[in-house]
């Protein structure tokens, strides 16, 4: 029987601390051993291959953190790792379970064109780029409650993206600050309906603009090169990082874009109004996108939404536009942005429509092609959409375009060891500190 001090209190009996020693040793070395499962599901021809720069990435966090768990005191380390080992498995259960759905073969073949759009985008920006920011993992799609989709942008603090639970202390709580890749949130339901995936084309313009450093020079842009009064100006600052991700959107996936965007309006209340903060009226995002249309080397592939009576302001849109897309940017290697993600062979798809509507394949070889002409083939026949089954062929067309071997060049491990190995060294001080 465990003996107890004149205060109460329980006194440890002999073999006490043996079995606390194994205890920790278990809760450690099971946290590893998961750690390493996930690494060789990333590795070659493993299940997870295309991702493996993010697992890599938040592996080597989280093992970081592990190994310098052991750094500790040893009566401290007795003592608190349990629950700082408890703390980075609800950290990693933020990675965990966004991994986990792609084991479910519906969700998995959604998410794979997810990430792949979000890459066929993301990439070619990455590239003009390459020799500076050579580091940059591919944004992370998931599926989520939010109503709407969203952008996490790497670096950022995801507390409120971690699941409630009485088990994460609040150390774990105050520990959230290293995403290390950028994530894309799209809801459950998006799941069933393939042109809700095109919204994933402007979250990435979200992480473009973040990854690339490009606030400065979007704001330096519509200052010097718009042609707007002040006054003007000072209204559309704040808008600046929704405008941008609307271009790239519609730059990338044309005028499905626009349709996608105009019905999400259509159903959420009139395109009339003053906007937030951050997002400019409705009407006014409707513009953008015409304008970045107009941009774009080729022609619609399909008439255009009805908008209604022009509304003052409207000539601004397009002046901002093309402050946006009229030059190359420096930080892109000099490179336009229509250049770079622009939709290609436009005219084109409107023979893709038609074979798409008559159960065939569009005979479109790149991803956001593919997307737009199934986008289009809804808006023009919802019933002929449904009949022919064209969401799934247009998915399973998406996936067969996409190459072996996983994404994103990475340079040399012990550059990448150095910087995931601070961040998870800097994740247990502030689990140990509480601060």
């Amino acid at each position: 029987m465990t003996a107890t001090s004149s205060t109460g209190d329980l006194t440890a009996d002999a073999g006490y601390r043996a079995r606390r020693e194994a205890e920790v040793r278990h809760l450690t070395s099971g946290l590893r051993a998961e750690l390493d499962d996930w690494t060789l599901a990333a590795g070659q021809k493993g299940p997870l291959e295309k991702h493996r720069s993010q697992i890599e990435s938040a592996v080597r966090v989280v093992s970081s953190a592990l190994l310098r768990l052991q750094d500790l005191p040893p009566a401290e380390h007795e003592q608190r790792a349990p629950e700082l080992v408890l703390d980075l498995h609800h950290l990693w259960d933020f990675f965990r379970t966004k991994l986990l759905a792609r084991h479910i073969p519906r969700y998995k073949a959604f998410l794979d064109a997810a990430d792949e759009l979000a890459w066929f985008i993301y990439d070619p920006v990455r590239g003009a780029t390459a020799n500076r920011t050579a580091l940059k993992e591919p944004p992370l799609t998931f599926l989520n409650r939010q109503p709407v989709p969203f952008a996490a942008p790497r670096g950022s603090d995801f507390e409120e993206l971690l699941p409630a639970g009485r088990q994460r202390t609040l150390s774990g709580r105050r520990a959230s600050k290293h995403l290390p890749f950028p994530l894309i949130g799209i809801p459950w339901s998006a799941s069933h309906h393939l042109p809700s995936l095109l919204a994933v084309a402007h979250e990435t313009g979200h992480h473009i603009e973040d990854d690339f450093a490009l606030t400065q020079a979007l704001r330096t842009r519509l200052r010097e090169h718009s042609g707007l009064a002040e006054e003007a100006i000072t209204r559309w600052e704040p808008w600046l990082g929704e405008v941008f991700a609307d271009v790239c959107a519609t730059l990338a996936c044309g005028d499905a874009y626009l349709w996608t965007l105009t019905d999400m309006i259509t159903a959420t209340g009139p395109s009339v109004g003053t906007g937030t903060k951050t997002y400019p009226p409705p009407h006014l995002r409707l513009l953008v996108c015409r304008a970045a249309l107009t941009a774009g080397a080729d022609a619609p592939a399909s008439q255009l939404p009805a908008l209604g009576g022009s509304q003052p302001g409207d000539a601004e849109a397009e002046a901002v536009v093309a402050a946006l897309t009229g030059e190359g940017f420096p930080e892109l290697g000099g490179a336009t942005l229509s250049s770079l993600i622009g939709l290609r062979r436009t005219a084109g798809l409107k023979e893709s429509i038609d074979r798409l509507l008559a159960g065939l394949q569009s005979r479109r070889g790149d991803v956001t092609g593919v997307l737009a002409a199934a986008t289009l083939a809804f808006v023009r026949s919802p019933q002929g959409y449904d009949e022919q089954c064209v969401g799934d062929r247009a998915l399973r067309e998406v996936l067969s375009l996409v190459p072996d071997g996983p994404r994103a060049a990475t340079l040399p491990d012990a550059m990448l060891a150095q910087r995931d190995g601070a961040a998870g060294q800097e994740l247990l001080d502030l689990l140990v500190s509480g601060e």
